[in-house]
C-alpha cells in the first residue's frame, strides 16, 4: 500500500474530527494574498524592531488566504490552526462561514507540515499574516486559534513588536500555554503519528515541534518569559476539563495565562464552570464546540476579554445545541470534504521534522532568556 493510500483514511479520520470542509458554495470564498482590497486605512507596518524572519516570504505569503475586506466597522479575523490538520480543513466548514455571515473579513494561515515543524519557523507564518492584514486593512487584527494554533502564536506576540501591535483580540482555545503533562514527548509523537497515519516513528526521534510542548522545554520558557500577556492586547483563553491532550486542566490550568492575577485583559474560562457536564474535548472545542464559539465572538466584537455575561449568561449559553447541525449537514459539506481530503492527499505526506531533541532557541529568544 503506497503511503498516500495509508494517509487517506487517517486524514478522513482527521478532517471529520476538525470538522473540515470546502470552500465552495458552501462556505466563504477565500481569495489569495493581495488579493482583497486594502481599502482606505491601509499603512506601512513598522517591522524595525522584529527579528528577522528566516522563511522566504513567497513561501509565508502563498501560506494566507482571506476573503476580501469589505467590513471596516469589525476586525479582521485571523485563524490559526492545530497540529496534525490545515487551516482549510479545521475551519472553512464551522468558524469561516458563522464569521462571514456575521459580517467579518476572515483569513486563514496554513504552517507547514501540520504543524510539526519547529514551532518558532510557524511563527513566523503567524508573524507574516498579522503584517499582511494590519498593513492592508490599517486594522488591528483579531486572532483566534486552537491547540498549538492557540499557545504557538504566543511567540509571535513575544518576541515580535509588529506582531503586538497589530492584534486586538486572541482567542486561546485549548492552548498547552505551559506545555502538557498528558505524557512524555515520544508518546505523544506516537499518537500524533497514528492520526496522521506516517506509521512508527524510529528509536529516538520526535517531530521538532513535539519536544517544544513538554512543559520544561526551552520553548515552553521563552514564551513565558518575561509578561506572559504582552502588548495591548486583549486575551481570553478556553479551555476543557475533558481535554485529553491538553493537561492539566486543574487546579491549575496549563492554558490558563496570569493565572489569578486578576489581570483585566485576560479571562480564563473553564467551560464546565460555566456550563457543568459540558461535553467537549481536544477536537471539538477548536472545530464545532458552539458555547467556545459564543465566547469566542463576544471576545472579538467588544471591547476586553470575553465575559460570560455579556455573551448571554449560563441560561443561555448552556442552551445552545452542543453541535451546529445546520452548519454540517447540508449535502455541499461531504462534496467539500472530498475536495479537500483530495488536494491534501494529493500533496503527499507532510514532512515530520524528526530530530533527537528540541530545536535550539532562536538566537533573539536566547538573549530574551539569558
Amino acid at each position: 500500500m503506497s503511503s498516500t493510500e495509508r494517509l487517506l483514511p487517517a486524514l478522513l479520520g482527521a478532517c471529520l474530527l476538525a470538522a473540515c470542509g470546502g470552500g465552495g458554495s458552501g462556505g466563504p470564498s477565500l481569495a489569495g494574498p493581495g488579493q482583497p482590497d486594502a481599502g482606505a486605512g491601509a499603512g506601512t507596518v513598522d517591522t524595525s524592531n522584529d527579528p528577522p524572519l528566516r522563511t522566504a516570504q513567497a513561501d509565508l505569503d502563498a501560506a494566507l488566504n482571506c476573503t476580501p475586506f469589505e467590513n471596516p466597522d469589525k476586525p479582521p479575523v485571523l485563524l490559526i490552526h492545530g497540529t496534525t490538520v490545515t487551516g482549510t480543513e479545521q475551519y472553512t466548514a464551522f468558524y469561516a462561514p458563522k464569521l462571514v455571515s456575521r459580517g467579518f473579513d476572515v483569513c486563514i494561515v496554513t504552517y507547514p507540515d501540520r504543524g510539526l515543524i519547529d514551532q518558532q519557523i510557524s511563527a513566523e507564518y503567524v508573524v507574516n499574516a498579522l503584517r499582511r492584514i494590519h498593513g492592508e486593512t490599517g486594522r488591528e487584527v483579531a486572532m483566534i486559534g486552537h491547540s498549538q494554533g492557540a499557545s504557538m502564536p504566543r511567540w509571535a506576540l513575544r518576541f515580535f513588536p509588529s506582531a503586538r501591535d497589530a492584534v486586538a483580540d486572541f482567542v486561546l482555545i485549548a492552548g498547552p500555554n505551559h506545555g502538557t503533562t498528558v505524557s512524555l514527548p515520544a508518546a505523544l509523537g506516537e499518537q500524533l503519528f497514528d492520526l496522521t497515519g506516517l506509521g512508527s516513528l524510529p528509536i529516538g526521534l520526535v517531530p521538532e515541534a513535539i519536544y517544544q510542548f513538554a512543559p520544561g522545554s526551552d520553548f515552553v520558557a521563552a514564551v513565558n518569559s518575561g509578561d506572559e500577556t504582552p502588548g495591548d492586547v486583549d486575551y481570553t483563553s478556553v479551555y476543557t476539563l475533558f481535554d485529553e491532550l491538553v493537561q492539566p486542566a486543574a487546579p491549575v490550568p496549563t492554558a490558563a495565562l496570569d493565572f489569578d492575577q486578576d489581570n483585566p485583559r485576560v479571562a480564563n474560562i473553564l467551560l464546565q464552570d460555566v456550563c457543568p457536564g459540558h461535553l467537549a474535548e481536544h477536537f471539538s472545542i477548536g472545530t464545532t464546540d458552539t458555547l467556545t464559539f459564543a465566547l469566542a465572538l463576544d471576545a472579538i466584537s467588544n471591547p476586553g476579554p470575553a465575559d460570560v455575561t455579556r455573551a448571554g449568561g449560563a441560561s443561555e449559553l448552556c442552551g445552545l445545541l452542543p453541535l451546529d447541525l445546520a452548519e454540517l449537514a447540508m449535502p455541499q459539506r461531504a462534496a467539500d470534504l472530498l475536495t479537500i481530503v483530495a488536494s491534501t492527499v494529493g500533496n503527499g505526506p507532510p514532512d515530520p521534522h524528526l530530530a533527537a531533541g528540541e530545536p535550539p532557541l532562536m538566537d533573539y529568544a536566547q538573549a530574551a532568556v539569558d
